[in-house]
């Protein structure tokens, strides 16, 4: 069988897709301070929002978050990260089940989130400080009703395919009465590729009008 493409369209091809930067993959990390009270029993709780600028992510291809806090009931927090269209659930009440509706009786949290992490962050209970490298909850379910065994929709791959650039919300909220936790730091480290130029975009539909309209055999 003939190939549908000609020579020149071949070297064209090869040629767009260097300039366009789609396979040159970066990573960016950012890390902001924030050590601020969590409200105790307050699901009006804590928003800290930071704005990226200038990065040359414009397509997000995988997101790791890195979240610290320190003292409180670990079973009482609940987290999200929002950034335009993309939102996941970090923490909803982690260790929370129906035989243990209090939850994890440990005290802060110095964790990374990813979603090819093996364990998920829900599961977690024992005390003291957890540490290491988890699966978001990712259970968007009312706090005050979340169970380990509710589904899981709301992963870190809602953010694939968003610019880096603009203002990330890291949201936590203490959702019981007893103890009171402090939000330490937070931050990313983003994994994507460049957004292509105008005139890359358009010489590529160029390229495909060419492709379609080339009959097999001629």
């Amino acid at each position: 069988m003939k190939s549908l493409l000609t020579p020149a369209v071949r070297v064209l091809t090869a040629l767009l897709l260097s300039c366009s930067g789609l396979h040159a993959a970066m990573t960016m990390t950012v890390d902001w301070t924030v050590n601020s009270t969590i409200p105790d029993n307050n699901p009006t709780g804590l928003a800290d929002t930071r704005t990226i600028s200038g990065s040359s992510i414009g397509y997000i291809t995988s997101l790791e978050v890195h979240f610290e806090t320190s003292g409180g009931w670990n079973g009482d927090l609940y987290a999200f990260l929002q950034h335009d269209s993309g939102f996941s659930v970090l923490l909803n009440r982690p260790g929370k089940t129906l035989l243990d509706m209090i939850g994890s009786s440990a005290s802060g949290f110095n964790v990374t989130f990813t979603d090819d992490a093996v364990s998920d962050i829900h599961n977690v209970a024992g005390g003291g400080v957890i540490t290491g490298t988890y699966q978001v909850d990712a259970r968007d379910v009312d706090p005050d009703t979340v169970l380990d065994t509710d589904s899981r929709t709301a992963y870190l791959s809602n953010f694939q395919g968003l610019n880096a650039n603009g203002d990330w919300t890291l949201f936590v909220a203490d959702n019981a009465s007893g103890d009171e936790a402090t939000l330490t730091s937070w931050g990313l480290t983003i994994n994507g590729t460049p957004e292509p130029s105008r005139a890359v975009l358009l010489m590529l539909g160029l390229l495909s009008m060419m492709m379609r309209r080339r009959k097999p055999g001629a």
